[in-house]
Parts: C-alpha cells; sequence; structure tokens
C-alpha cells in the first residue's frame, strides 16, 4: 500500500464515521459545544524525527527523516472531574518510508480540559500511556549511539502520547490538534530494548453528538 494510497483510505474512512454520526444523531441548534463525555475519533500523519523526547522539548529543534505514519483512532470517554476528562484511545496505525508495517496501539489517557484563553482558542492538553504492537520489528527503533548496544527492538513495546487540541469556541463536532507518538522499551522494561521511535504530527477530530 503506498502511503498516497494509505492518506486517501484514511481520510475516507473518517469521512464515513462523520457521515453516518450525522445522519443518525442530528443536533438541535443552539445544542451545547459537548457532553461531559464525548466519543470522538481523529485522524493524524507524522513525520519520525531522530532526537530523543527531552532532546527535542529543551532544544526545540528536530531532525527528521523519510519515516511516515497514518493513523486513525477512536477515543471513548469513560468518565470526568472538574478540570479534566479520562479515556481510552485505540489506533490503527500504517508506517511508510524507512519502514513499513501496521501498529496498534492501546493508551488511557487524561485530558486537561480549561485553559485561561478558551473564549478565544478552546485548547486542551492530554497525555497517555499505554501499550503498542508492531507486525514486525521496527527497524528505525535500536539506538545507533556509539555508547548504547544497537540491539533489536520488539513487537510490543511502550506506547505515550502527548498533544495538544485546539479549536473555535463555536465549533460543535471538528478540532485540530498536535501529538507526539512515541514507542519505547522503557529502559530495558520491555525485553531489554534500549531504543525507541518519536514521531510529530497533526491531526483533525471529529466529536459525536
Amino acid at each position: 500500500m503506498t502511503a498516497g494510497r494509505a492518506r486517501r483510505g484514511f481520510c475516507g474512512a473518517l469521512l464515513a464515521l462523520a457521515v453516518a454520526a450525522d445522519a443518525a444523531s442530528p443536533v438541535a441548534a443552539g445544542a451545547a459545544d459537548a457532553p461531559d463525555r464525548p466519543n470522538f475519533v481523529s485522524i493524524y500523519g507524522a513525520v519520525n524525527f531522530q532526537e530523543r523526547v527531552i532532546e527535542f522539548v529543551r532544544d526545540g529543534t528536530a531532525t527528521f527523516q523519510s519515516s511516515y505514519l497514518y493513523a486513525l483512532a477512536g477515543t471513548w470517554s469513560w468518565g470526568r472531574t472538574p478540570p479534566a476528562r479520562w479515556e481510552l484511545e485505540g489506533q490503527l496505525v500504517k508506517h511508510s518510508g524507512l519502514q513499513n508495517h501496521w501498529e496498534v496501539n492501546v493508551v488511557p489517557t487524561v485530558r486537561w480540559l480549561h485553559t485561561p484563553w478558551d473564549r478565544y482558542v478552546d485548547t486542551r492538553f492530554a497525555i497517555g500511556w499505554g501499550l503498542s504492537w508492531a507486525s514486525e520489528e521496527p527497524p528505525i527503533e535500536p539506538r545507533q549511539e556509539e555508547e548504547v548496544s544497537a540491539g533489536e527492538s520488539s513487537r510490543l513495546l511502550s506506547y505515550t502520547l502527548l498533544e495538544i487540541e485546539m479549536k473555535p469556541p463555536a465549533a460543535r463536532h471538528w478540532s485540530g490538534f498536535v501529538r507526539l507518538h512515541h514507542r519505547s522499551g522503557v529502559g530495558g522494561a520491555f525485553g531489554g530494548v534500549e531504543g525507541g521511535s518519536n514521531f510529530l504530527g497533526l491531526g483533525i477530530r471529529y466529536y459525536f453528538r
């Protein structure tokens, strides 16, 4: 499957879900922006960068390489506290470029809902930590630094997401987001794997009503 066909497939799947949701669940004019525990579907594309997450955050620079992913994700919101929402997300991911395999991720997530500037741009922050399974061992994940043995990766690793979501206050169904997509052996906790991979992506999201 080419990268172009993967993109078209994911976009087509999102459009079909959105149309079905609108047909099944009409919303009266003037309804509230979102329920306390909404469910939603997201698509995003991302590109790999070579730096570790702490280096990327500290230095604000990234060395990108020709490894890409395209993801379709569904999220169930199961709990709510005044400042945050608790969610469970499942992802289906297709890689292309330097690696060519499928990836499935399941990740519990907490989303912070309120910022002082929400009246201008509704902004939310999310962090999640779960499990990631790849259909084959990803070739770019072993560390290539001299002081660490390159070794091999593993099909099952830890998965972490960090996300900033933004939308106009009047928007009912749609939002956009920036996401860090991270697989890691957690310092050898998963089969002795020392490596990992980092992808920086952009996506869109549809909220069901």
